[in-house]
């Protein structure tokens, strides 16, 4: 049985690899109207913001936006490209201000821009998961500052982009992981913001008492400072940039 549109993006399983909606995009419309995809995104955005991705389908934007469901399907083709679209709209390359000629501070601002944008939208980890985010037009200015940053240096197509991938993981991952440890702060009851300790109060406890883990036992004991989730990603970012600077020799 043939799939519907809201099912998925096409298929190239014949050989013929369909056009992108960023190709449709940029063909010329002849006729006016004033849904536009930006409109569809920033509708699309405040309702995940809101209500959380799971919320996010064809039918409830159309009703935001005023419209009928099949008229979103005149600018996006599946469920997918709305993907795209968000994460593209929460990209917003215009305000970087690095040094273009400092490839560290252009790779710093990088790494903070993600996670700052990632807390803001916290639907965004798992879009991301969902879809090839990293080709979006906003997405891709902010690989052509990182590229133009690594352009007077002595390094390869290959290791440039070794660069920009080892810093995307970190970043990613930090950033990924703080949401993810806020929501469930959040389901659990003890707010975005609440002390994670708390939570894992009693696990805590019982190891503890349990005898198996001395060493981590012995650091608990002693006393740790609670985790300052700004710090510590700084502090991994400076290392990551010292590491990659050693490694290729920049």
């Amino acid at each position: 049985m043939a799939k519907t549109k809201s099912e998925g993006a096409p298929s190239a399983a014949d050989g013929e690899i369909p056009a992108t909606i960023w190709e449709r995009l940029d063909a010329p419309r002849t006729a006016r109207s004033t849904l536009t995809h930006d409109r569809i995104a920033e509708a699309a955005v405040a309702l995940a913001d809101a209500e959380g991705l799971e919320a996010v389908s064809m039918r409830k934007l159309a009703e935001r936006l005023g419209v009928a469901t099949m008229a979103l399907y005149r600018y996006v083709d599946s469920k997918d490209e709305l993907l795209e679209l968000m994460t593209d709209a929460v990209s917003d390359p215009a305000t970087l201000t690095a040094d273009p000629e400092d490839w560290r501070a252009v790779f710093g601002e990088a790494a903070h821009r993600r996670r700052a944008t990632a807390l803001a939208h916290p639907w965004l980890p798992a879009a991301q998961s969902q879809v090839p985010a990293t080709l979006t037009p906003s997405r891709n200015q902010v690989l052509e500052r990182m590229l133009a940053a690594l352009e007077p240096l002595p390094l390869t197509g290959d290791q440039k982009m070794q660069l920009i991938r080892a810093l995307d993981a970190y970043a990613r991952g930090a950033a990924d992981g703080e949401v993810n440890q806020r929501m469930m702060l959040e389901r659990r009851g003890y707010g975005a913001d609440g002390d994670v300790r708390l939570l894992l109060r009693a696990n805590m406890q019982w190891l503890l008492r349990s005898g198996r883990y001395p060493r981590f036992a012995a650091l608990v004991t002693d006393g740790l400072a609670p985790v300052d989730a700004v710090r510590e990603f700084e502090l991994g970012l400076q290392a990551m940039l010292d590491g990659l600077a050693a490694r290729f020799g920049i």
